[in-house]
């Protein structure tokens, strides 16, 4: 999958999708912690990274990120790439903000 898709802000969308995207905090923190790296992360250190926001700690439990990880990979980033706000490529497991 090309990482260099046409880019979509959350002020692009309609209403109802906005809403339903922004309905999950989880995803909320995905959008988050994409906009502020400005690079393309691994799945495993974006799930590192909500496991830290969601528990308020550094010092993450590996299963909590692994749980965190399938979530994102099944749920959250196919529903925000489908909207155009990120780019997600679920065979080399990299996501972007778009």
């Amino acid at each position: 999958m090309e990482l260099d898709a046409p880019s979509t802000t959350l002020g692009d969308l309609r209403s109802p999708d906005r809403y339903r995207l922004l309905a999950s905090e989880r995803r909320r923190l995905t959008i988050d912690i994409l906009e502020g790296t400005g690079t393309a992360v691994e799945l495993v250190e974006l799930a590192r990274g909500i496991v830290a926001r969601e528990d308020g700690i550094e010092a993450v439990d590996e299963d909590a990120i692994l749980h965190v990880a399938i979530a994102l990979h099944h749920v959250h980033l196919p529903l925000i790439a489908e909207m155009g706000v990120v780019v997600y490529d679920p065979v080399a497991r990299i996501v972007r903000s778009s």
